[in-house]
């Protein structure tokens, strides 16, 4: 199997596997009632513990191959491609459909090519431009359209501010490990991103009243159960196979598995009744020919 076609596969794998994890997210969080199963914080913490212990085993496994030098950069891998995103998600999607949560996570490839060029010397060409200005408009028209019509509030504001800013952390992420972790197995970059940022999650549950909740009210432990599919499925193995594919290809390659994950995530948001207008069919549309078109391949 080459290398291109491993890295199709990933790409289209992690793409169902993503698109999926917004409606793990928003079945967490409450139960579609007015319910609310799990509070957004408990969910970040829940979803990042649970990963880092799953993994722990392969963190000891290799832990010898880790260098002093590697940990700074695993700690940005650590919390700005797992913890810091994983509440950011959470809190927004109090507010956000899952559908509109995964158009918008399609912004990842713009923070990339952005961060690549400023920090590590990638070459802008004229493509990358015109992608990064279409997919602007097409984040916006996806914004617009659930914000036409309504007084707007900083409270209106901050779900689509979070999303946006857990795709600059992805970019972060995918940039750190691509340029400064080449050396380090895909293996070792999840496990020991993942215990970096487990540590002070576990702790936060443990010290902060979760265990007392859980034993005392039901619908979180029907919470935890999607979180700890989310968790297993959603992060420990999705990160594996993204940090492999990082090595496989380009940061920008990589984060181009935003073609398909939204319609992944529109897909299961429409089949679980939520609507989605024309407006942001057509935000979602512009947003992937952005994407497109910085992915776009050089003639020779």
């Amino acid at each position: 199997m080459t290398n291109r076609f491993k890295a199709w596969f990933l790409l289209i794998t992690l793409s169902v596997i993503w698109g999926g994890s917004y409606f793990l997210i928003k079945n967490a969080l409450h139960d579609g009632q007015g319910n609310i199963r799990l509070q957004p914080h408990y969910l970040g913490a829940l979803r990042m513990t649970i990963a880092a212990l799953a993994l722990s085993p392969f963190l000891f496994m290799n832990f010898s191959k880790i260098k002093s030098y590697h940990w700074r950069y695993l700690l940005i891998a650590g919390f700005c491609g797992n913890g810091i995103p994983a509440f950011l998600f959470s809190f927004a999607q109090m507010r956000l459909d899952s559908a509109v949560t995964g158009m918008l996570n399609s912004t990842t490839p713009l923070f990339a090519i952005a961060i690549s060029t400023l920090i590590f010397k990638f070459q802008l060409r004229w493509h990358h431009v015109l992608g990064i200005t279409v997919g602007i408009i097409g984040t916006s028209v996806i914004m617009w359209s659930k914000l036409e019509g309504i007084s707007i509030s900083p409270k209106d504001i901050w779900p689509f501010m979070m999303v946006l800013g857990a795709t600059l952390c992805y970019a972060i992420s995918l940039n750190t490990i691509k340029y400064k972790l080449p050396d380090l197995n895909p293996i070792t970059i999840t496990s020991a991103s993942f215990g970096l940022v487990g540590i002070p999650t576990l702790l936060y549950l443990l010290f902060n009243g979760f265990i007392f909740e859980a034993a005392s009210t039901p619908k979180i432990m029907e919470g935890v159960a999607f979180v700890t599919v989310l968790a297993l499925v959603g992060t420990a193995l999705a990160v594996l196979l993204f940090n492999h594919l990082i090595q496989l290809s380009s940061a920008v390659f990589a984060s181009s598995v935003t073609y398909f994950m939204p319609v992944v995530a529109t897909l299961l948001g429409i089949l679980s009744g939520e609507l989605v207008s024309g407006l942001q069919y057509l935000g979602l549309f512009v947003l992937v020919v952005g994407v497109v078109l910085i992915n776009k391949p050089i003639k020779k």
